[in-house]
């Protein structure tokens, strides 16, 4: 049976009446334990390596809160697995899920299952070799009162930042064998929408959360990053489209959340269109479900005027709403790697090669492209390779740090123990996770009998 757990935080101080921070903790609910063995014999009977499964893994779902556009409280969901094991601390990896638009397919209704083959993959791919996976939903996805702001980067970047903080919180409330540990490792990566949601979180964090997340490595894939430029561009030049869908997601998505719930889609679409689109994104139809009611031209929902001022006007709204929402506007500093396949039908690779040129051009350090040539496929047939590459990727920069590891070098030394020593002695302040590596007799106390425990594994 699912376990729920209600995390009920309040107090009493009047006038005031406490309110919920972003990225506290609503509620987490119990999904599934999935032992080595079990996750072996599923990996090995779809032909996968499973060569990294080094620990068993548990799955929890959580909502969080957030703030949204109108900076107000909201609660969003997503997906945590994490790797089994009191003594060991791991990094943290946030995946960004591909384009989704049914509430049913949320990473944490799903969970890790059968329903859901991208979420279940990647999760067996990196929890199992020592990876806190958390999955966030997004804004409006697995919430049937809302609507998903697509290629909306603000959005994403609060997602994010709320999920890990949420993480954090319930890595203290689980107790003992049923808790893990975080170190100070954060891997972003995503593929398609996920890769646009990664490159927007990276800038989101490093331009205002840098002073709580660093980001160890950010993997983009497949994203529509140069929304203004090449996404436009691929939208006017290739009147059949092989997801139409995408077009009418884009546009009601902007103008929702810039001009309101109430805006009147008269005002853009053909008759039709205006009084069907917002039925068809109420999170219960599939893409394929509009692609196939789509003219062969998506573009052709618009009103003939609002076309050709989006064909040749500047500053028309959606392109002035694309142009806020294209990643190049920043210089990335962390080490960024981006993938994507030169045949790509649906996002084409010129996404890719304009953000790494300009942000090679605007002086940034460490900014790596690799391109898949044509014959390996399209956007979907391109997906795993990707993927699998910028897993290898992460596993050549993770550290698992044990306890007493309280520098977080993956090394117990003399360091170590003065640390612990001024702790306990000066009642130094130590982070989360100094407090958890020296908790080694694991009495939630930091005391004398820690470092004695130290002082051994130093011998």
């Amino acid at each position: 049976m699912k376990q729920i757990r209600i995390v009920i935080i309040s107090f009493i101080c009047w006038p005031i009446i406490g309110l919920s921070d972003p990225g506290d903790l609503v509620e987490y609910n119990f999904q599934n334990n999935l032992s080595i063995s079990t996750i072996n014999i599923f990996l090995n009977s779809i032909g996968s390596n499973s060569s990294n499964v080094l620990y068993p893994i548990a799955i929890y779902d959580i909502k969080y809160e957030s703030i949204d556009e109108n900076g107000i409280i909201d609660t969003l969901s997503g997906l945590i697995s994490f790797p089994q094991s009191s003594i060991e601390a791991f990094p943290l990896l946030a995946y960004q899920h591909g384009t989704l638009i049914l509430d049913s397919q949320a990473p944490s209704i799903t969970g890790m299952s059968m329903n859901n083959l991208e979420i279940l993959l990647v999760g067996l791919a990196t929890t199992p070799s020592g990876l806190i996976t958390v999955m966030p939903d997004y804004v409006g996805i697995g919430d049937p009162d809302r609507y998903h702001p697509y290629t909306i980067a603000d959005p994403h970047t609060r997602a994010l930042i709320d999920i890990l903080r949420a993480t954090k919180e319930l890595s203290i409330i689980l107790q003992n064998e049923y808790s893990f540990q975080f170190n100070e490792q954060l891997f972003l990566i995503g593929y398609s929408d996920g890769g646009y949601a990664t490159l927007a979180s990276q800038r989101g964090i490093e331009q205002n959360y840098y002073d709580e997340f660093t980001i160890t490595a950010s993997l983009p894939m497949a994203g529509p990053y140069d929304l203004s430029g090449t996404m436009v561009d691929y939208f006017l030049s290739e009147p059949e489209y092989s997801q139409p869908y995408y077009v009418p997601y884009v546009l009601t998505s902007h103008l929702w959340y810039y001009e309101g719930l109430d805006v009147d889609f008269n005002q853009y679409f053909e008759p039709f269109w205006a009084d069907t689109l917002p039925v068809l994104f109420d999170g219960t139809h599939s893409g394929s479900d509009i692609n196939i009611l789509m003219p062969d031209n998506p573009l052709d929902i618009l009103l003939p005027d609002v076309l050709v001022e989006f064909e040749n006007n500047d500053n028309h709204f959606f392109r002035q709403t694309l142009e806020q929402n294209t990643l190049l506007d920043w210089i990335p500093q962390s080490p960024t790697y981006f993938f994507h396949g030169l045949g790509d039908d649906i996002v084409p690779y010129q996404n890719a090669q304009v953000a790494y040129d300009t942000f090679i051009f605007n002086g940034a350090q460490n900014i790596n492209l690799t391109l898949y040539p044509v014959a390996l496929g399209g956007h979907a047939e391109v997906a795993p390779i990707c993927l699998s590459a910028g897993f290898d990727i992460i596993l050549e920069y993770q550290l698992i740090n044990l306890k007493g590891d309280l520098d977080g070098d993956s090394n117990i030394s003399l360091l170590d123990l003065d640390i612990l020593s001024s702790a306990v002695i000066n009642q130094n302040e130590l982070s989360q996770y100094q407090y958890w590596a020296s908790d080694l007799d694991f009495n939630n106390n930091t005391s004398l009998f820690d470092v004695l425990m130290l002082i051994d594994l130093i011998d």
